[in-house]
């Protein structure tokens, strides 16, 4: 029988017994990732922190990636988070992803951010705030090769290289497109011809005298499934970097040896025991059928657990999985832990992570909700407290021992 022991859990962070709900993240893991990321792509990696580094802390997460891990690159995808990076002290390169809106240029320009450029329309506006500033700033272009989104059609990527001819502030720096379904073996034809397709506008810009220093094509799925020929010389990896792309994967090859850098936790704050009949929550679409210890925990609608678990997610009490009973609440949600022996105040109820032997993945929370694992920790709101567990590493290349202490965000 498990038992609720603080250390069985794994939860080492000092401040973490003094809150009631929080998120860890588990910066050895995060290390490790990435070092097995950058062996696997053999190019630099572009370290994805965009939507608060996936929900694991933009700041924190950034900072250990720069001063403990030695990333090459930062990809975010907006103005706005590559101006907190480097007010934050990132000094690393970083690429704005989704370009910037008009206003934004002198921000890109005075903060030494590189952008793609959505549309040929913002090329005078970011030549006039460089040129003002006199300094030069990198554009990285998106050709877009299948995915529909922000990249440039074939025609605005011809006017694109005639018109930088006339912008001696901006320099060409790379070349890159987005996979579409990277992670669908059915679509694998279709990965190859949009590979196929970024090649030729590769040559297109050579041939124009062009002479762009990074060619980027692969995703977390593009590494996982289209290597070498998706390598480039530069790879932008999000998911796999946290552990958590596993449902974003092609399943027709193996698995990486990646792990989950967050898990979710909240302890029980108030214990009953109701008769059958009970309705639970609100709406009442829950009503026992047995005597039930029900325990309620401090983690709702308002913290990132999405509604649609009621009645339908699990969490993990004593190393049990037990069910969300009732709908969730904004602050609160409700368990079943009738069948959790000596279940006391305090104990930690996992919604994402392990205790013991038993597992609750990203990937299994996220379907409960038809959704990925990405869209659910990065849907984890600024209330829930981020804590950084800092284990006994290895030396990172040209890095420090050790990372830094814990920290909350």
């Amino acid at each position: 029988m498990s038992s609720c022991n603080e250390g069985e859990l794994g939860i080492t962070d000092a401040s973490s017994p003094h809150l009631s709900a929080w998120a860890e993240i588990d910066l050895a893991r995060l290390l490790q990732n990435y070092r097995w990321l950058r062996r696997r792509a053999g190019v630099p990696v572009m370290a994805m922190v965009k939507a608060n580094a996936y929900g694991h802390g933009l700041l924190p997460v950034a900072t250990f990636l720069q001063d403990v891990v030695r990333a090459d690159w930062f990809g975010v995808a907006t103005t706005e988070e590559g101006v907190a990076l480097r007010r934050a002290g990132i000094t690393r390169p970083i690429l704005v992803l989704g370009g910037f809106w008009f206003g934004q240029e002198a921000a890109i320009v005075h903060y030494d951010l590189a952008t793609t450029l959505p549309d040929p329309d913002y090329l005078p506006v970011l030549e006039q705030a460089a040129s003002q500033a006199g300094r030069t700033v990198a554009v990285h272009l998106e050709i877009d090769t299948g995915i529909g989104r922000l990249g440039l059609s074939p025609d605005q990527f011809a006017a694109v290289l005639e018109r930088l001819k006339a912008c001696p502030h901006l320099r060409l720096d790379g070349l890159m497109t987005h996979f579409a379904s990277a992670d669908l073996p059915e679509h694998a034809d279709f990965t190859r011809d949009q590979i196929r397709r970024h090649t030729r506008a590769v040559h297109q810009a050579r041939a124009a005298g062009w002479t762009p220093r990074y060619i980027h094509l692969a995703n977390s799925a593009g590494l996982h499934a289209f290597l070498p020929e998706a390598a480039g010389n530069l790879v932008r990896l999000g998911g796999l970097l946290y552990g958590i792309a596993g449902d974003a994967l092609s399943p027709a090859f193996p698995p990486p040896p990646t792990q989950p850098v967050l898990s979710l936790h909240a302890r029980i704050l108030g214990l009953k025991t109701v008769p059958p009949g009970t309705p639970l929550g609100y709406g009442c679409t829950f009503v026992t059928r047995r005597p039930t210890r029900v325990a309620t925990v401090p983690l709702g609608y308002g913290d990132g657990l999405h509604r649609i678990q009621s009645n339908r997610g699990q969490a993990l009490v004593c190393g049990r999985k037990v069910p969300i009973i009732g709908r969730v609440s904004m602050d609160v949600t409700m368990l079943d832990v009738t069948d959790v022996p000596d279940v006391a105040l305090g104990n930690v109820a996992t919604f994402i992570g392990s205790q013991g032997e038993t597992t609750i993945t990203a990937e299994e929370y996220a379907a409960v909700m038809g959704s990925i694992a990405l869209e659910a920790t990065t849907a984890l709101t600024a209330r829930v407290p981020r804590c950084y567990r800092a284990a006994a590493m290895s030396s990172a290349p040209g890095g420090r021992e050790d990372a830094p202490a814990s920290a909350r965000e």
